[in-house]
């Protein structure tokens, strides 16, 4: 057997075996990826198509233009793309302090929009602390609804986010590990998952062959997400390391989508 004929055959088996997972993506995101000016731009009406090419059932869509723009555009932009959004598809909205009260749309004051099952911040880049007294509000407004609150690991301090967990022990707090890989703040997130319970991992950008085995025997599936963060990364490298993990075929369903799934079912809107 040729080396050409054993990688296509190990990526049959790799598609075969990931079919069985079901594939439920954390982190999805539309718009122009402008950290990353060699990625391509994923429209709405691509998603169903990247979704299929990679055996994926669904997921939260988020938008570039929030990060890049203002939490108003990147909102404003996921309203326009909902039509556009395949089924078991629903979006992440950025939000801001509520004080003051700035114009909409921003998660926070009235019911959310029947599509969200997240809410966003980004402290560092727009200029606010992530501390009770300046995001209290709107974590309250959240744990009300059950909507989880997703973090970029780079946009945050570390105490800071022990504290916010901490103080709202309701609200489910998702560390992304996005935009860089998260491998030297490792101490720091495994001490963060074994003090505060209401604290999840996503999956996009975790390093080491072992991560999936060791973060499920020592926390446990159900606080795992899978990530893609298409369409900058490609999706095979979490799923193979779900698929390669020492783990039970139950706990690997729940990584793959049954963590994200509880989420998602979790959300009153």
């Amino acid at each position: 057997m040729g080396w050409e004929e054993a990688i296509e055959r190990a990526a049959r088996d790799t598609r075969e075996r990931a079919a069985g997972l079901p594939l439920l993506d954390a982190n999805v995101w539309l718009g122009r990826p402008d950290l990353f000016p060699l990625a391509r731009e994923l429209p709405p009406d691509g998603v169903a198509g990247a979704f299929a090419e990679y055996g994926i059932r669904g997921g939260l869509v988020s938008h570039w233009d929030s990060f890049r723009l203002s939490p108003q555009e990147g909102n404003t932009a996921l309203l326009a793309a909902e039509g556009a959004l395949p089924r078991d598809t629903w979006v992440v909205w950025t939000g801001l302090p509520l004080v003051p009260r700035e114009q909409d749309p921003l998660p926070g004051f009235d019911a959310p929009h029947p599509r969200v099952r997240g809410v966003r911040l980004f402290p560092r880049t727009h200029h606010f602390n992530l501390s009770p007294w300046v995001v209290g509000s709107l974590c309250e407004w959240c744990a009300a609804h059950r909507l989880p609150l997703f973090l970029w690991h780079v946009e945050i301090e570390w105490d800071a986010l022990h504290a916010l967990a901490g103080a709202f022990p309701r609200l489910r707090i998702v560390v992304e590990t996005q935009w860089q890989k998260i491998l030297y703040h490792n101490r720091n997130l495994f001490s963060l998952l074994s003090s505060r319970e209401n604290v999840l991992v996503e999956s996009s950008n975790l390093v080491g062959q072992d991560f999936v085995s060791y973060f499920v025997k020592n926390w446990g599936a159900e606080r795992l997400l899978f990530g893609s963060f298409l369409p900058v990364n490609d999706p095979w490298t979490p799923i193979g390391m779900i698929l390669d993990a020492d783990i039970t075929r139950e706990e690997k369903a729940m990584a793959a989508g049954g963590a994200l799934r509880r989420l998602i079912d979790g959300v009153t809107p």
